[in-house]
């Protein structure tokens, strides 16, 4: 059993909801047309979004202050642009990360006619980092077989100039197959989303898109209560 760690469940049944003709998205936290003053941003984690992009659309976002975005394809492909840069897509099994300024515009696009595409998108708060490089960090599905891996790797692990403040990890398991994370520093941020299946993590019972973020962790237990359980393991520097 896992020491009780301070933290909050964000559960899926009470993420905000924006659906257009054009998209539909779920924020856990409060982001654009949605805002819940008992969902704000945690920390410098600025929003968590899962959203859907009907075929042959886009959608326009604002940061509101220097951000980087993790963009995760869920399926099919999704292309984003900047105000002031060229277009680039990312597909399943790659993670793009983007520097965005503040009052910069995001455009992101569905390259297909017909079928539509899912993914994650993700803001943190760039504070002082000065990395503005784009990189996409690639990954395959039989990487992620009932282990945690990091597909953006902690600062310390990345070249210069990514020293991003954040990084990202994705497992699939096996029903009762269990993995432990562990901080890279006691006080960051540590937020699991459920993707699919559902876990137990930090003695927390979580379904589908549920969210948990733990404060002052030292490690985080997680145990896979389904087949095929997908997390996403996301740490914030503070």
């Amino acid at each position: 059993m896992s020491k009780h760690t301070p933290g909050r469940i964000y559960l899926a049944d009470q993420h905000g909801q924006l659906r257009t003709p054009q998209s539909s998205r779920t924020s856990v936290l409060s982001f654009d047309g949605f805002t819940d003053e008992q969902r704000p941003a945690a920390g410098h984690l600025l929003a968590f979004n899962e959203e859907t992009l009907a075929g042959g659309q886009h959608v326009v976002l604002p940061a509101p202050e220097a951000a980087y975005l993790i963009l995760l394809p869920l399926t099919g492909e999704i292309c984003l642009a900047g105000s002031s840069s060229e277009a680039k897509c990312a597909q399943v099994e790659e993670v793009v990360v983007s520097w965005l300024p503040a009052g910069a515009t995001l455009h992101l696009t569905n390259p297909y006619d017909a079928e539509p595409v899912s993914f994650l998108h993700i803001w943190v708060a760039a504070g002082q980092q000065t990395s503005r490089t784009a990189a996409v960090f690639p990954y395959t599905f039989e990487q992620l077989e009932n282990v945690l891996v990091g597909v953006v790797p902690r600062a310390a692990e990345l070249p210069q100039p990514l020293g991003l403040p954040f990084s990202l990890s994705l497992g699939r398991f096996a029903g009762r197959q269990e993995a432990l994370y562990c901080p890279a520093q006691t006080g960051t941020l540590v937020f699991a989303y459920v993707l699919a299946g559902a876990f137990e993590a930090a003695g927390r019972l979580l379904h589908a898109k549920d969210g948990l973020a733990l404060w002052q962790a030292a490690e985080v237990e997680l145990e896979a209560l389904s087949n095929n359980a997908l997390v996403v393991v996301l740490e914030v520097l503070t």
